[in-house]
This record gives C-alpha cells, structure tokens and sequence, in this order.
C-alpha cells in the first residue's frame, strides 16, 4: 500500500461559480517525465480516489503529453466531462493535429494556451478553450492577445489570475473563465492504493493482444492480484467505463463492462504510472486466501455463486489492505445488494460462506454455517492458502 497526492485547482465562470477542476501531479519524492505524471493523475483520480470524489459534476481539466494526443497513450476518462488541456511545449506537428482532431470527435474538450504567435495556429482551430497567461502578460498585452484569440470563436480562460486588478480586467475584456491563485490556490487531496503487480499487468496486456481472449481469462489474472481486482470493480460500478452505471456481483461482470479497449488503456497506464513497491505480503497473502477460500467453498455448494464468492472474500480483506473501516470500502464500490449485505452484515448464502472462511482463520471450527462437511472447509482453506502464497510470491518476486 502507498500513499499518493493528486492535486486539484478549481475553475470559475464568470460568476465566480466552479465548473471544473484541473488535475494536478503532485509528488514531493519524484519528478518522473510528462508521459508517466499524466498517467499517475489519470490512475489515482479515477481508479484510487474516484473522479466522483474529486469533481463531482464538474469537468476534469487533465494536462497531457504529446503520446496522449497521437494515441500512443489513451485518456479514458469519460469524454462529456472532461478537458484534454494541451501543456504548451507540445509541437504542432501532423500527428498531434490529427490526434487531437479525433479527441474532438470523440466527443472530448481540448483546451491550448495561446502563443500569440503571427499567422494561424492549426491547433487552436480545434479547441473549444484557450488559456491566457495572464501573470506573464503586462496589462497593455492584454486586450492585443484577447484580440488574438477571439478570433478563434472559443471560450477564453484566464489563467494565474493573482490580483484584483488583473480579475477586473479580465472581466472587462470577456473572459469566459478564470483560474489563479487570486480565486483559490491548489488543494492537495491524499489517499492510499495498493499497487497492482508489474507481472499481472503485462500477462493481461499480452492476453488483450489476442482478440480471441475471453473475460473468463482475463478475469483469471486479474483475479492473482487484489489491487487490480479492487481497481477494476471500482471504476466499472463507478461507471469510468463508456459513462455506464451498475451494480456488480464479481470481477468477471466488471472486466466484461470494462471491455477489452478501456482495459488495455487502464493497464499500460497503471504501468506507465506506478513504482511497483510492495505492500505487506502477509496481508495480501490473508485478503488473496479468504477470496479463493470462499471462491470454492461457493462452488462446491452452488457453482453460480463462484465468481460472487470470490469478490466477497476478497472485498471483506479490504480494509485491512486499504487502512478503511469496511463500510467506507463498500461505499467506493457498486456492488449488487447480496454482495454488499454479505460483506457488511454477513447475510445470504454469501455471507454464511463468508462467516465460515473468517472462522476457520481464526481457529474456529465448532460450527459450520453454509452446510458444507468439515473435511470439505478444511480442503477448501488448503488449497486457496497454497495458491495465495504460489501467486502472491510469484508477484512480489516479479515486481
């Protein structure tokens, strides 16, 4: 588990009202290249904290490199909410105003800082937004570069606004949106995540580069590592896939959600995005034990129940894992009601499963809920507890 900062600075209309946020990278150990600080934003709004959490309704303003306008790298945030904000150096070359032409089309925001430059920008005749800098302008600059930029018919952001002065003036000259230091500085938000295994990761992009692979394989390894598993289950009941919203019963409905696409750009951006530091083994291995442990005893009562046994297990060891009480792990998540009563209140044929494999942790085999015969419990906890320990060493040995 490691701590990580996203940060965020509101955007303001006209009426000083929020409209959006601009996503921020935000580390005090490390300054990693353009690429890989767009990339741990994009992870840890969406996947860790939960653009929900950070924005609401607002946009999403997210600084991004040249690799994510070309595709090399894809920003699957939902397109309605957010802006794709084109930091400066980035070259107006064939290949980024084509890029961005297909970001237009597929239904994203582009934002560009204005150069001011003579002569026409192919770029700003794709935006909806140009940023102002209007810090390193000197007021008589001012109305020459709004000038400039009306010129394009998009909306014009002020941007480190940091005086009264510099407000009014801005208000005066028709500016659409204002952001700086004047109206409110940027807020770190923190949060915990578990870092999902580098070898997990490239097994499932190899698996992707087939398009013959089912869910039922892809769910397979997702499955070995419980921070993709969470990672996955949340931002598909959260709806970060196609702006869709549901319930969930088990991972394979979320990688099935998800889809093939939206995985492969979620997964080589967890790679590009994280360090790999490992978490407690022990904790993994007890969270990895109780998810396969109840996995089986599920399917050895009612085979339907197998996948929903698993996301259980594995979601009852949350917490521990994540350093939350429960009842805020669930909250994150959109699990269907027996899942999340079994979880939370340990009801169901779920929950019975669920009360058996915390038993048998403990030492407590006087009494058997669920209906299965004590050599068949026994069985069950050997056998997910040989695997937890194969696979989550496997890992940590790869990572």
């Amino acid at each position: 588990m490691t701590k990580f900062m996203v940060g965020r600075q509101p955007i303001f209309d006209a009426r000083l009202a929020v409209v959006g946020y601009e996503l921020l990278f935000r580390d005090d150990q490390a300054r990693p290249c353009g690429d890989a600080m767009t990339a741990n934003v994009l992870v840890h709004s969406c996947l860790d904290l939960g653009l929900n959490t950070l924005v609401g309704d607002k946009l999403a303003f997210v600084n991004t490199t040249r690799s994510y306008l070309v595709g090399e790298n894809e920003i699957p945030f939902p397109p309605r909410q957010t802006v794709v904000d084109i930091l400066e150096d980035v070259p107006r070359d064939s290949e980024v105003i084509a890029g961005c032409r297909r970001l237009a089309q597929n239904g994203y925001t582009l934002a560009a800082d204005g150069r001011f430059q003579q002569g026409v920008d192919p770029l700003l005749e794709l935006v909806s937004m140009i940023k102002v800098d209007v810090f390193g302008l000197e007021a008589r600059e001012l109305p020459s570069a709004v000038m400039y930029c009306s010129a394009y018919g998009v909306k014009l952001v002020a941007k480190r606004v940091e005086t009264r002065d510099q407000l009014r003036a801005c208000q005066r000259l028709g500016f659409d949106l204002f952001q700086g230091y004047l109206l409110s500085r940027p807020e770190t938000v923190e949060g915990q995540s578990l870092n999902p295994s580098k070898l997990a990761c490239l097994r499932i992009l190899d698996k992707l580069c087939d398009p013959a692979t089912s869910a039922e394989q892809i769910e397979d390894i997702v499955k070995t590592d419980a921070a993709l598993s969470y990672r996955f289950l949340r931002m598909a009941g959260a709806g970060a896939a196609r702006g869709l919203s549901r319930r969930l019963s088990s991972v394979r409905e979320g990688v099935v959600l998800i889809g093939h696409r939206r995985l492969r750009a979620w997964v080589m951006l967890m790679l590009l995005s994280e360090n790999y530091q490992s978490g407690c083994e022990e904790q993994l291995v007890i969270a990895m034990t109780r998810a396969k442990m109840a996995e089986n005893i599920a399917a050895k009562l009612q085979p339907a129940l197998a996948d929903r046994g698993f996301t259980v297990g594995l979601i009852s060891g949350l917490d521990m894992l994540l350093a939350l009480p429960m009842a805020e792990v669930v909250a994150q998540l959109s699990l269907t009601p027996d899942v999340e009563e079994a979880v939370l209140q340990g009801t169901g044929a779920l929950g019975d499963i669920l009360a058996d494999v915390r038993a048998w942790e403990v030492g407590d085999n006087r009494a058997v809920r669920c209906g299965l015969a004590m050599d068949d419990v026994a069985s069950t906890y050997v056998h997910a507890l040989r695997w937890a320990t194969e696979t989550t060493g496997a890992l940590e040995a790869a990572s």
